[in-house]
């Protein structure tokens, strides 16, 4: 099955990458099966790996923070790991009021993010990963986002990364449409660091 086939790859590929050897497996293009709609596994990735807390494997170096996304490896990395993915996509994620979001130039590379609204931090627009629901009691004039209702400035329809893809899967059944063929990746800000492996 296409989920067990993708966990394994990214098992491997964790190890191997670790490894400090260049990843091959990246080109395959792994995708998981979700409730029967192909979707990206650095996508579910984006969702579900916890950032903005220590990572593990460079637990007793300082600034060891993991806000980076391997889209390879499929993994939340530190500074301190990128020399060991240093051939891979790379995405780094960012806080704002609270939440993950990721640059609109950088994640525009690998998914279509119009309608989703942005927002401007350090001079640079950037798009929550995920949904944001409002609790609000009546539903005024105005735009609201298709998936968690949160009020929006006008054109968008989107709140964020997450409530377009379910958007999209609702209503169409297919994402590939809106993905974007991305071979390289690399970070602005952040600069790899020697880490002692």
């Amino acid at each position: 099955p296409p989920f067990s086939l993708s966990l394994s790859l990214f098992l491997s590929c964790q190890t191997h990458c670790l490894d400090k050897q260049y990843c091959t497996r990246r080109r395959i293009g792994c995708f998981m099966v979700i409730m029967g709609i192909e979707k990206p596994a650095w996508l579910e990735a984006l969702y579900t790996q916890k950032f903005f807390v220590g990572c593990w494997y460079h637990e007793t170096a300082k600034k060891n923070e993991k806000n980076v996304c391997c889209l390879d490896c499929c993994i939340s990395i530190c500074p301190h790991c990128i020399p060991s993915h240093r051939f891979h996509r790379l995405l780094q994620v960012r806080r704002y009021v609270y939440h993950d979001v990721v640059r609109l130039e950088d994640v525009q590379k690998l998914i279509d993010c119009s309608n989703v609204q942005a927002y401007t931090i350090n001079s640079a627009k950037v798009v929550f990963i995920k949904k944001r629901p409002q609790n609000r009691q009546f539903k005024g004039a105005g735009n609201y986002c298709t998936s968690c209702d949160r009020s929006l400035q006008d054109p968008f329809i989107h709140c964020s990364l997450g409530c377009k893809v379910d958007f999209v899967v609702k209503h169409y059944k297919d994402l590939t449409p809106f993905l974007r063929t991305c071979n390289t990746l690399t970070l602005l800000e952040i600069k790899p660091t020697p880490s002692i492996i």
